[in-house]
């Protein structure tokens, strides 16, 4: 609901009598008023000078509302404030305590809800009441009690289509405002996988936040049938779902997986023994000699076949460089864009300069980054609004106390969807001759893997009409990776972007400037082999249904497959015992 000076503000709680403050200013402001029971029908300033926006709810939307009321009662005490459709498939409604004057900004308590539209389901929920917020997660089985009780209330008899998952996700944020509050909360995630014939369908089901004492957050149902970029709540067609009775066993499909499973050497500098809760949170690491998977394959359980298009091994190659030790530092926004005009050609002089900023943890604790950022104005369009297809954005990263350059890019939104111009060698060569330049000293043996264009990747069953804004200019990232004793060093490297119409650098990333750390031997590593045994030892295979999405578009039909189950959390395996190490959360 609008909010206009010296005009009443309707404050409205479920079931309750409509109550009215008058706020103009020097004299009172009758009103018109009805008692109501889950939405405003009417607010009516007597002299008409000003009108307020009415919120209304129809009878079956009041209902859908009185029973998440049931299951939320904290809802009872807010205020409707609008009523929104979201396309013709689902509506939602806002609801917050601002009404009180007491309570503003962050600190106020608001909810969102979505429904379908026809049946009134519930599809979203989301209550952040600063009261509640707190660091401490709940006890696993309070989280998994809680989230499913809420789900039970909301779906019914549905709930049996559903299956919870025994791993328990986190997540978290913050607030603050101009007047110093300041929120964090930590919330523990449950997920219950939608069933079809008894089998999970991915990119679908449920998830449920719980906090620590106990009240549910959040509910998000994903997966909401999405065809040709357009919202469709519409449940799936089960025929179109190929019948388990037609899958291949499970001991051929490892038997097959097993096939197509090569492990690879990895260095990590800087391993963390636990990872931290919070990305400001530092954590001790040590260096690590590893084995990991090249790709995970997954099985078409009706043909037996790889999946095509589907997490395909990546193609690297070693590259020979010689590096010629330059380094590039600018310590000003001036000298920041003559820097890139002279390396790049870049021309941003005729930009807005953005201010500096200067950023958290880089690469190791205590290093800071100031960020430099550019853009052009929005030029105007035909229609005489302003036309942001054609801006540009500039940024720049430094090194906070030596002002070396560590990384920028330019996004240039004109040319999203358009063919590359400029192939792939030519590309490549002009990756590599600019990275030499900025290498340290002497000859270095790098491993390279390039990201290709947009438009190479785009499965055949996608409407290229219907991308709209999803299109991007096209481009090569090119990334190169140290290596020690042959063996690439995954947290050490650097990439670079050429854009694929112009052929010029328009992003590089220095990821090597750390202070460096003393990598073990590669000898005495177990072998490929008994990596991969204990691999497969420990990741057994899930048969899933999926149903492939591009952009909001999905694939014509789903597919049943049997691909790994990634619930085990974070992990690696150990070059010289070869065995499974598990990183916890701290």
């Amino acid at each position: 609901m609008k909010k206009a000076k010296g005009v009443v503000v309707a404050v409205l709680t479920a079931g309750m009598l409509l109550s009215v403050t008058a706020l103009a200013a020097g004299q009172d402001a009758p009103v018109v008023a009805r008692e109501v029971k889950g939405g405003v029908e009417s607010v009516q300033v007597t002299n008409g000078t000003y009108s307020l926006d009415q919120v209304e709810l129809t009878e079956s939307q009041r209902q859908a509302l009185e029973k998440i009321y049931q299951i939320v009662p904290e809802l009872k005490e807010l205020t409707v404030e609008g009523v929104y459709e979201e396309e013709e498939d689902a509506w939602s409604v806002t609801l917050s305590n601002r009404a009180n004057e007491a309570v503003s900004g962050i600190m106020c308590t608001r909810a969102s809800l979505s429904f379908k539209t026809g049946t009134n389901e519930l599809v979203r929920f989301d209550l952040r009441n600063p009261d509640w917020a707190s660091l401490e997660l709940p006890p696993a089985d309070l989280a998994r009690e809680k989230a499913y009780e809420f789900a039970r209330q909301v779906l019914g008899d549905k709930i049996k289509d559903y299956r919870m998952r025994d791993e328990i996700g986190s997540s978290g944020g913050g607030a603050g405002d101009s007047e110093g509050n300041k929120i964090n909360w930590t919330e523990a995630g449950v997920q219950l996988e939608r069933l079809i014939n008894g089998i999970p369908i991915l990119n679908s089901g449920i998830r449920v936040n719980v906090d620590a004492a106990g009240h549910v957050t959040q509910y998000y149902t994903a997966g909401f049938y999405r065809t040709n970029g357009e919202k469709k709540y519409d449940e799936p067609d089960l025929a179109v779902f190929p019948a388990p009775s037609l899958a291949i066993s499970g001991e051929a499909a490892e038997e097959i997986f097993a096939g197509l499973l090569e492990m690879k050497l990895n260095y990590v500098g800087r391993q963390p023994l636990q990872y931290p809760r919070y990305r400001s949170g530092e954590t001790e690491t040590r260096p690590v000699l590893i084995y990991a998977p090249l790709a995970y394959a997954s099985i078409d359980a009706v043909t037996g076949k790889p999946l095509a298009d589907f997490q395909q091994q990546p193609q690297t190659s070693l590259v020979s460089l010689t590096g010629e030790g330059k380094k590039l530092f600018a310590a000003t926004p001036e000298e920041a864009v003559a820097l890139l005009a002279a390396e790049t050609g870049m021309d941003i002089a005729g930009m807005k300069f953005n201010g500096v900023e200067e950023t958290g943890e880089y690469l190791e604790p205590g290093m800071k980054v100031k960020l430099y950022s550019w853009m052009t104005e929005p030029q105007t369009g035909q229609d005489g609004t302003p036309d942001y297809g054609t801006m540009r954005y500039v940024h720049l990263r430094t090194l906070a106390d030596t002002g070396q350059v560590v990384g920028f890019n330019l996004q240039d939104e004109a040319g999203r969807g358009e063919e590359a111009t400029v192939s792939r060698a030519a590309a490549q060569e002009t990756a590599i001759q600019f990275l030499q330049r900025y290498l340290d000293r002497g000859a270095a043996e790098m491993e390279m893997y390039v990201s290709m264009p947009q438009e190479e990747s785009i499965p055949e069953w996608v409407d290229r009409s219907k991308l709209e804004g999803n299109a991007q200019r096209p481009q090569y990232n090119f990334h190169f990776t140290g290596t020690h004793q042959g063996i690439p060093v995954s947290d050490r490297g650097y990439s670079v972007t050429v854009d694929g119409l112009t052929g010029g650098i328009t992003a590089f990333h220095d990821g090597n400037s750390s202070s460096s750390v003393t990598l073990p031997d590669s000898k005495n590593v177990v072998t490929a082999e008994a990596a991969k045994a204990e691999f497969l030892k420990s990741h057994p295979l899930q048969l899933v249904y999926l149903w492939p999405e591009y952009f909001g578009q999905k694939a014509p039909e789903p597919v049943l497959v049997y691909m790994l189950d990634n619930s085990a959390g974070i992990e690696y395996i150990d070059a010289f015992t070869g065995k499974t190490v598990t990183v916890e959360m701290d």
